[in-house]
């Protein structure tokens, strides 16, 4: 059976500060509507997704949230594994040992440099590939419990 992965890196987030966590960084306004624009272009391509998993740090699970509600998607379920700098490996791992239960088509929202990593990963190549750009969107074909990948597409934001 295929899967479909449609890899989404946070929009923009507010500047580190002093004494503040990278953890805690939100959204800003910019980042709101480029999480609005994911969610109309989505919409305009007929791409829906039965299920969302994001990073548990705020301004993943902002980015899905606007893009859930805006294109109509069930709420993001926070993975642990989807936290930035989370390992390579271990990240899929755990994508392989959910899969066989996940939906057929599966938004992920993530962080970088993870997210190119991972695809790289899945798409057998030891370095990074793909310089995944904030709010942009790429969709990957998975089949045999990510043994076989194809890269789809990607969408920077600003192509939206």
């Amino acid at each position: 059976m295929t899967k479909t992965l449609y890899f989404l890196r946070h929009a923009t987030a507010d500047v580190i500060r002093p004494n503040q966590l990278d953890i805690d960084r939100c959204l800003v306004e910019k980042g709101r509507l480029q999480a609005r624009r994911v969610a109309a272009f989505m919409q305009r391509h007929n791409l829906s997704v039965q299920q969302v998993l994001s990073s548990p740090y705020p301004r993943a699970m902002q980015t899905a949230a606007i893009v859930c509600k805006e294109a109509g998607f069930t709420g993001a379920s926070e993975q642990a594994w989807l936290a930035l700098d989370t390992p390579t490996a271990v990240a899929l791992a755990e994508l392989s040992r959910q899969l066989p239960e996940l939906a057929e088509h599966i938004l992920l929202v993530g962080h970088e440099p993870d997210f190119s990593a991972l695809i790289s990963r899945l798409l057998k190549v030891d370095t990074a590939i793909l310089n995944v750009r904030k709010a942009s969107l790429s969709c990957i074909s998975l089949r045999a419990n990510c043994q076989q990948a194809q890269l789809q597409w990607s969408v920077p934001a600003r192509f939206m």
